[in-house]
């Protein structure tokens, strides 16, 4: 059984507390009314407070973070079969109002935000039987997870209903939307807030702190052109020291990597709270998983050569040994063909009828490659962050495997981009960037002979590495979408054919193009090579995107329909939905 954390040790009592009485503690709503008797003392606060820390299991099908549904089924990086909460809707241009996942995400993330509100309003309650730093500490960790759910909710769908108070009935929930930008400054706010009141490092390993606050309000600032104050935020962060860089990339995510002093906050499962089938939804066939989640061929393409050149520029990279003389990151996060995993020897091509076991021998079947289901290898490649492999070597449905949050990489890479965009380029801007890099070399940052290091300052080509760089270090963990949105440049990334692995890598002679934004273009290519049109392995999805319509969500027909039979109006977003 593995270590539980903070979020789960009070989570049986919350459970058993609720079940007396369902009453006293409904958190699942902004219009349930909070008992008169509850937030009396320390051990209630606690719970309540478990309430809040909960809604950051926010997960779709199979147990999915929602974070990498929208990932890999929104944006160029991944391929996937399935509904995975309707993103592959959005991924598609077949979405609308009322695709069931944009109302899950919506309602999953204001319940928190009621939980939070909650607890805030009422803390004071138990002012006589708890110290006031003991009372500042509580609220000031709700204030944080508060904020982290009004920012995804502002990052999908722009102007939202803001409330810090507790609605008692439907019409004190019948918001109407709020400027971004005002609900930005209020959450920069809460966290300032927040800061004076937690300690800089978890107070118990699952806590957020006001370190994790300083990094959450940086991301915020960044993700909103406030980059002075994501750079001042980030370095405040930096200085403390208290994060270091995992020195191993690869086992971050993995079981072994889960209590890394680099992890900020992860999202929490073990047994007898909450599983997930993650790693088994991105895991091989020929282990008893299903190949429904996978990075596509622009996502192998986008890690650079050991040089340090995007590989249309290396002279290392051979295009008929793909895998080769590639960043390491590349085979730390993807499953590559003949690649040795859960004891196997990965081969999907077609071809390759016969499994191959890790020592050589043969092992009967390769089902994993044949299309029994379309598309039974799906795209040729497999994630392997977060794909357990321990939990599928015993054919184990379920995984305890947590899933990252926030690390301190993303703040080395935050820090970075802020100051680039604010043209304040210096040599902190450079060694941030290349201590992300040294780590996945697994050397010394000062170590410059042993891995790609910048060197240069000039903005323009520091905007398309940081571009590069949070692309190949984050990939799978749930930026993405939100990273493309940001840039402006999903217009140009999403509306294209998007492709698993090219079969005959033998004979290969096409090198796709990449650009400053990063984005791996096959234009040409699929005209003059046959580029996965072998009908045994169809593994390409088309994925559409009307501008500027999908740089946002629409606001839930639910919501609007909730709206106006109660009179009112909630303003959507436009598009035409």
């Amino acid at each position: 059984m593995k270590k539980k954390i903070y979020i789960l040790s009070l989570l049986t009592l919350l459970f058993t507390f609720v079940s007396c009485n369902d009453q006293i503690l409904d958190l699942e709503s902004l219009t349930e009314p909070t008992d008169d008797t509850f937030f009396a003392n320390e051990q209630e606060l606690d719970l309540a407070l478990t309430g809040v820390y909960n809604s950051l299991v926010w997960t779709g099908g199979y147990g999915l973070p929602a974070q990498v549904n929208m990932d890999n089924a929104a944006t160029d990086i991944g391929l996937v079969r399935g509904g995975y909460l309707g993103f592959d809707e959005l991924g598609a241009g077949s979405h609308s109002a009322s695709t069931s996942g944009f109302s899950s995400v919506y309602t999953f993330l204001y319940q928190g935000i009621g939980r939070a509100n909650n607890l805030i309003n009422n803390l004071d309650r138990a002012a006589d039987l708890v110290s006031e730093d003991r009372l500042n500490e509580i609220k000031g960790e709700a204030m944080v997870l508060r904020a982290y759910y009004y920012h995804y909710l502002t990052e999908l769908f722009g102007d939202v209903p803001y409330t810090e108070a507790l609605a008692v009935s439907v019409e004190d929930a019948l918001l109407p939307r709020v400027a971004k930008s005002e609900v930005v400054d209020n959450m920069l706010s809460d966290l300032e807030t927040s800061i004076q009141y937690l300690p800089e490092t978890p107070s118990e390993t699952g806590r957020v702190s006001a370190d994790f606050a300083a990094a959450l309000y940086a991301r915020i600032a960044l993700y909103n052109e406030r980059f002075t104050e994501a750079a001042t935020m980030a370095k405040t962060v930096i200085d403390h020291g208290n994060f270091p860089l995992h020195s191993d990339y690869a086992e971050l995510f993995t079981p072994a990597g889960e209590y890394s002093s680099e992890i900020m906050l992860r999202m929490p499962f073990a047994d007898g709270y909450q599983t997930t089938q993650f790693p088994r939804a991105q895991g091989s066939r020929n282990r008893g998983a299903y190949s429904t989640v996978v990075p596509t061929q622009s996502m192998v393409d986008s890690y650079e050569a050991t040089d340090g050149l995007p590989i249309d520029e290396s002279a290392v990279y051979d295009p008929t040994h793909p895998f080769d003389n590639r960043d390491p990151r590349l085979k730390a996060s993807i499953i590559t063909p003949q690649s040795e995993w859960a004891g196997i020897i990965f081969e999907s091509h077609p071809d390759s009828l016969t499994l191959t076991l890790a020592d050589g021998t043969k092992g009967g079947s390769n089902n994993d490659s044949r299309t029994v289901i379309w598309p039974a290898a799906f795209c040729g490649y497999l994630w392997k962050k977060y794909t357990d492999e321990a939990a599928q070597l015993e054919n184990q449905i379920w995984s305890e495997q947590d899933f990252i949050l926030m690390r301190y990489a993303e703040v080395l890479l935050i820090y970075a981009e802020a100051k680039i965009e604010a043209n304040d380029i210096d040599n902190t801007v450079l060694d941030a960037i290349n201590q992300v890099r040294a780590r996945a070399y697994g050397v010394d940052v000062a170590d410059v002979a042993n891995y790609p290091a910048i060197t240069t300052t000039d903005q323009s080509a520091l905007r398309t590495i940081i571009k590069r760089e949070r692309k190949v270090e984050l990939a799978d963990e749930g930026f993405r979408l939100f990273d493309i949105r940001r840039w402006k440049i999903a217009d140009k990334v999403m509306p294209v054919t998007l492709y698993g692995r090219i079969l005959d890598e033998a004979n290969a002679t096409m090198i796709p193009q990449i650009d400053e934004d990063g984005f791996v273009s096959y234009s040409g290519i699929e005209s003059q090579y046959d580029l996965n049109t072998d009908a045994r392995f169809p593994n390409a999805q088309n994925r559409i995107f009307t501008n500027p319509r999908d740089y946002l969500l629409p606001i839930p027909q639910t919501e609007i329909d909730t709206y106006a039979g109660n009179g009112t109006t909630l303003e959507q977003n436009p598009g035409g939905y």
